[in-house]
């Protein structure tokens, strides 16, 4: 029973799905950026990759949205901020879970080659975020 309750005080680990998904996400756009789309397609961003990664992402925007009220906001950006890592997650995970109906990840052609540049940025700022998340009655480093 003490696994389960470490499970549910730290958000159902939803930031460290989070964090897991973004790290592969920085790898994704930055891997674009110095082979191009189409190396990455046929050669890391398979169809078999986009089903595994969609997995971490899904858990990461279901857990998260069910750990809200444990998450502690000890100023309104931080809310603001989780609600939009959030939606950016629920966004994201038809994108890539249509990879298990389609078996192609062409979706990619979609957004333009410069997306990215800001997406790389917007990326780094919310794995910092995620990984400084604390939950209520959640015990500091140091602490029993």
């Amino acid at each position: 029973m003490r696994f389960y309750e470490k499970f549910k005080t730290n958000g159902y680990f939803s930031n460290y799905a989070a964090i897991a998904t973004v790290l592969g996400g920085i790898y994704l756009h930055l891997t674009s950026l110095f082979i191009g789309r189409d190396l990455l397609k046929q050669y890391i961003l398979t169809p078999e990759f986009d089903m595994l990664f969609a997995i971490p992402m899904t858990y990461a925007g279901i857990a998260g949205w069910l750990s809200w009220k444990k998450v502690v906001f000890d100023r309104g950006w931080k809310k603001f901020f989780y609600g939009f890592v959030m939606t950016y997650f629920t966004i994201s995970i038809p994108i890539h879970v249509q990879t298990y109906l389609t078996q192609s990840t062409g979706y990619i052609d979609a957004f333009p080659a410069w997306y990215s540049y800001p997406i790389l940025v917007l990326m780094v700022l919310i794995l910092i975020f995620m990984w400084n998340i604390r939950y209520k009655n959640m015990a500091l480093p140091g602490e029993a």
